[in-house]
């Protein structure tokens, strides 16, 4: 059986992101070089980097040859038939998947390799030169003998290709620093061979550059997941080539992935500053002998799950995704471990970055959200999710999500509270849980009530907006925005939640109504068999005539009418009288009960209740007045009884009926300083 150099090249997966892969592998492969001689010292690898040089600013143009040298064993014939061989499993102890060769095609145009290497225990070297191309064709192999004194191999990465040039570091510091931050755990190793990386004009140590912007203050954590062992290695990067935190999980001391740690720790968005007032970044270099067995073969991602978890109990029968990983550590198992260990490498910048979200925090709820005064005896536990420097909105949003997160467990909590009051086995445990859910049932509800004030405060200032005049026109709303403040138009109570019912703004009464229309005619209205297209602002039954358990009958009515603010010009008809005829048109018409079956009223003269909301102008008082209307003490309204039809009136001026909810409101404001 033949292998295909081509399909395989052309089958290998190679992210645009990830254009140094290719140099990785061979860095890596000059590492193990090295290692097969058996001699821990003297040895060196040299990494050069040409730019293209068609570019005017040679200093700026990209790299696009990399050549890697080393004086390890080289491609002796057991190297060099292992490398003829596709998935050679010759590497496979230190981690090698015999794909490397293939991601180097997959990025350069070709690759070279010259060779000087002993054979043996004879001390005159060979020198094998050939070269590797994305080709099914035979490619010659030079052999000859060496002229050099010592063993010296060369892989020179040739032509780099479009997308992985133009995402390909142009920097020497840049590129030296994902060198280092690939191989950290290597450099961690005192044995570590001599490495220098350069081009035409500078050339640098890659392990003083590793202990200058790596080495210093690094650290080391254990930790266990799932039985299986793992090591970070937390650093901290003063180099500028670092602009943000991440977090780098490896495989056989190279990396794999590398996620920012700001995804997952909110408060590691920007760089900190140590006591040296140098900013930093942090990476932190995830490996363990469970990550080395499950990395894929171009070493770019692992065969295991993301965020499922290790064993999903409540997985749906033939789920395939979660067969395929049965008993698999998910990454994000490991990634939440080893977010411990970060937290803990960076505890005092954190407490001093929540330390100002704290202060932040309490000034935004003192100011614009006092309802969540009760999640901060709980900040410990979320501060460290709401981002450094958060907006009102962002505050908000993270407040919000605690108090619903606590409600769903506390309303959990009492279901199982109450499930095992029946069947208490250790009394002292129990009470103890319950005083704790009482505690924190009252926290909430104090919290719960405080918002439904914060509300009444935002609706009570919508309302003084649209009683003033419009600047611009000279001229007052219509009556229309105060009535949708009150109740929405063309809805009825079984449409509008009862948060967003602002009837407390007439009267505190009206609250606890049980049937409602808003701005709809008598005949439309559901509970009414009556053909009046007379269109009450809102009509309020005392109990839901559609949906009674009982014949019992209807005992009272309510009307409520809006009239245009500094209405000067009256129609024939008042707003008293026409609330009156309104009374008259429901009482002469038929009434339904859950069943559809006609009912009567209580008596055929039930109580009536009206409400006129208008501003007390003169043709307006005129007509009262006429009427025998007494006035309020405060003389912004008035109110009067008409016997005759059983109806009780009040006439309400726009000044009185914001003066009147402010008043009634006034003490909640004031406790949570709304005022």
């Amino acid at each position: 059986m033949k292998a295909s150099v081509a399909g395989r090249v052309r089958n290998t997966q190679l992210p645009r992101t990830k254009p140094l892969l290719p140099a990785f592998e061979a860095i890596i492969n000059s590492l193990q070089a090295i290692e097969e001689t058996g001699e821990q010292t003297g040895h060196v690898i040299r990494i050069h980097c040409a730019r293209q040089g068609s570019l005017d600013d040679a200093k700026h143009a990209p790299f696009d040859m990399f050549t890697i040298s080393d004086t390890g064993a080289g491609f002796t014939d057991d190297n060099y038939d292992s490398f003829n061989i596709v998935d050679s499993p010759y590497k496979a102890e230190h981690g090698g998947k015999g794909l490397g060769r293939f991601v180097w095609l997959k990025a350069f145009e070709r690759v070279e390799i010259d060779s000087h290497y002993r054979t043996g225990d004879n001390a005159d070297l060979t020198h094998r030169r050939f070269a590797f191309v994305a080709t099914d064709e035979d490619q010659p192999c030079e052999l000859k003998a060496s002229d050099l004194g010592k063993p010296l191999t060369t892989v020179r990465l040739i032509g780099l290709r479009p997308p992985y040039l133009d995402e390909c570091p142009r920097g020497l510091d840049a590129l030296a620093h994902r060198v280092v931050e690939h191989f950290l755990p290597l450099f961690l190793d005192p044995h570590l061979p001599e490495i220098t990386l350069s081009d035409d004009s500078d050339e640098l140590d890659l392990k003083k550059y590793f202990a200058e912007h790596f080495e210093s203050q690094a650290t080391k954590h254990e930790f266990k997941v799932g039985g299986q062992r793992f090591t970070l290695n937390g650093f901290r990067l003063h180099s500028t080539a670092a602009d943000h935190h991440e977090i780098v999980f490896g495989a056989h001391y190279r990396e794999v992935t590398t996620d920012r740690l700001s995804r997952y720790l909110p408060n590691l968005k920007a760089k900190f500053v140590d006591a040296d007032h140098r900013s930093f970044t942090y990476l932190a270099f995830v490996q363990g002998d469970y990550l080395n067995q499950k990395v894929n073969s171009e070493r770019t991602d692992f065969s295991i799950p993301r965020d499922a978890p290790a064993a999903d109990a409540n997985a749906p029968a033939g789920d395939k995704s979660t067969d395929l990983f049965a008993g698999e550590l998910s990454l994000k198992t490991i990634r939440d471990a080893a977010l411990e260990s970060i937290t803990a490498d960076l505890k005092p910048y954190i407490e001093e970055i929540n330390s100002a979200k704290e202060a932040a925090l309490s000034h935004y709820i003192h100011e614009d959200a006092p309802q969540y005064r009760p999640l901060m005896k709980y900040k410990d536990e979320f501060i460290d999710q709401i981002p450094p420097g958060a907006s009102k909105s962002e505050m908000e949003t993270a407040l919000h999500r605690q108090l619903y997160q606590r409600q769903v467990r506390l309303k959990d909590e009492g279901r199982r509270i109450l499930e095992e009051a029946t069947n208490v086995q250790n009394p002292e445990d129990f009470y103890e849980r319950f005083d704790r859910f009482v505690s924190d049932e009252n926290e909430l509800g104090k919290t719960a009530l405080a918002q439904y004030v914060v509300h009444r405060r935002v609706i009570l200032d919508l309302l003084d907006k649209a009683l003033k005049l419009d600047p611009e026109t000279g001229k007052h709303g219509l009556e229309k925005t105060v009535h949708s403040l009150v109740f929405p138009m063309k809805t009825t109570s079984d449409d509008v939640p009862f948060e967003q019912q602002n009837l407390w703004i007439i009267d505190e009464r009206l609250t606890f109504h049980t049937y409602l229309s808003s701005d709809t005619p008598l005949e439309k209205v559901s509970v009414l068999d009556n053909d009046s297209s007379s269109r009450p602002d809102i009509l309020i039954f005392d109990r839901p005539l559609s949906f009674a358990e009982d014949s019992q009958p209807l005992s009272s009515v309510i009307v409520i009418e809006f009239k245009k603010p500094d209405l000067t010009r009256l129609r024939d008809e008042d707003p008293i009288s026409q609330a009156y005829r309104m009374i008259r048109e429901i009482r002469e018409g038929k009434m339904k009960d859950k069943d559809g079956r006609y009912i009567r009223p209580a008596n055929e003269s039930i109580p009536a209740y009206c409400y006129v909301i208008c501003d007390l102008t003169p043709p307006i008082e005129t007509r009262i007045q006429n009427m025998g209307a007494r006035r309020t003490p405060d003389n912004l309204g008035y109110y009067g009884f008409n016997e005759t039809l059983n109806a009780y009136y009040e006439v309400i001026s726009y000044t009185k009926l914001a003066a009147d909810a402010k008043k009634r409101n006034r003490v909640l404001f004031e406790k949570l300083s709304l005022q």
